[in-house]
């Protein structure tokens, strides 16, 4: 049997990560059967590694991603055939003029009162700009 100082030392690399397999085997081995205190940190590494061990990460099987995937594919084509269905037999556009608490569905009416509007906004000169034109004229 080897003495304490050489466990310590087999101690210090494995935590520097220096230690064979073997040699981190009989270091858990010694660090299990000793009490002493020097090896108290070796202990709580071990103890945690090997309840890491016991819970191991399952990775999703090939069937399950398959499920998902299946699953996900039937959620987006009820989701369309509802869209679909939802607005079949009802006009792509619509022009509807909202005016004074009246629907207004006739197009052409919409549209010349879109063309007004934008005849007002964009043909005619603000006032602010009729004022500044007469102050900066000669």
């Amino acid at each position: 049997m080897r003495d304490k100082e050489y466990y310590l030392e087999l101690m210090r690399r494995y935590f520097e990560a220096e230690c064979s397999p073997a040699e981190e085997r009989a270091l858990a081995r010694y660090a299990a059967r000793s009490e002493d205190p020097a090896f108290d940190p070796l202990r709580g590494v071990l103890g945690y590694l090997s309840l890491g061990r016991k819970q191991v990460r399952r990775t999703p099987s090939r069937s399950r991603l398959l499920a998902v995937a299946v699953a996900s594919v039937a959620i987006f084509a009820a989701v369309g055939v509802g869209v679909a269905h939802r607005t079949a037999g009802k006009p792509e556009q619509a022009c509807i003029r909202y005016a004074y608490g009246e629907r207004i569905e006739d197009e052409t009416l919409v549209m010349t009162s879109v063309e007004a509007t934008l005849a007002d906004f964009f043909g005619q000169a603000s006032p602010a700009e009729v004022h500044l034109k007469e102050l900066f004229q000669p």
